[in-house]
């Protein structure tokens, strides 16, 4: 058993019961899917805690890797994402959500250097995959931002 593991499922255990928590203040019909989504989560991390347990029941050692977790770390790979993140809030707000994610994509795949015919294929799948989950299938208002939102 690794102990940044035992960290992640504490982290977990916190997020869910903080969202748990906040959906509370939701419409009832539209706590259906963030409930789901919890529940699935804290399903999976109580599986995951449940197969660490079981590991160090069998070899009683937990090992730690914090000296390892944080070996070619990157920082300015992890600013440049971090700005990128930044400025795509900052893009949803006057632009909406759509314009944000599509320069928000492209600047990540080209900033890792990804052939350009897949990044054509991975804008156009998120677009779609996007339009249907949001727009359609849950009808969930997205953004649209405020300089946009005028002509929309």
């Amino acid at each position: 058993m690794k102990r940044t593991d035992l960290y992640i499922c504490g982290f977990m255990y916190l997020f869910c019961a903080f969202f748990q928590h906040e959906t509370q203040k939701f419409p009832e019909g539209a706590r259906h899917y963030p409930h789901f989504v919890i529940g699935l989560l804290f399903l999976l991390t109580t599986i995951r805690l449940y197969d660490m347990v079981k590991q160090y029941l069998k070899d009683r050692h937990v090992i730690n890797d914090l000296s390892e977790t944080f070996k070619g770390f990157q920082p300015k790979q992890f600013w440049t994402m971090f700005a990128a993140f930044l400025g795509f809030f900052a893009l949803m707000y006057f632009f909406g959500f759509y314009v944000a994610s599509l320069i928000y994509i492209l600047f990540c795949l080209q900033y890792f250097h990804i052939p350009k015919k897949y990044m054509a294929l991975v804008l156009l799948v998120m677009l779609v995959l996007t339009y249907f989950t949001f727009s359609w299938f849950l009808n969930v208002p997205l953004p649209k931002g405020e300089i946009l939102g005028e002509f929309l």
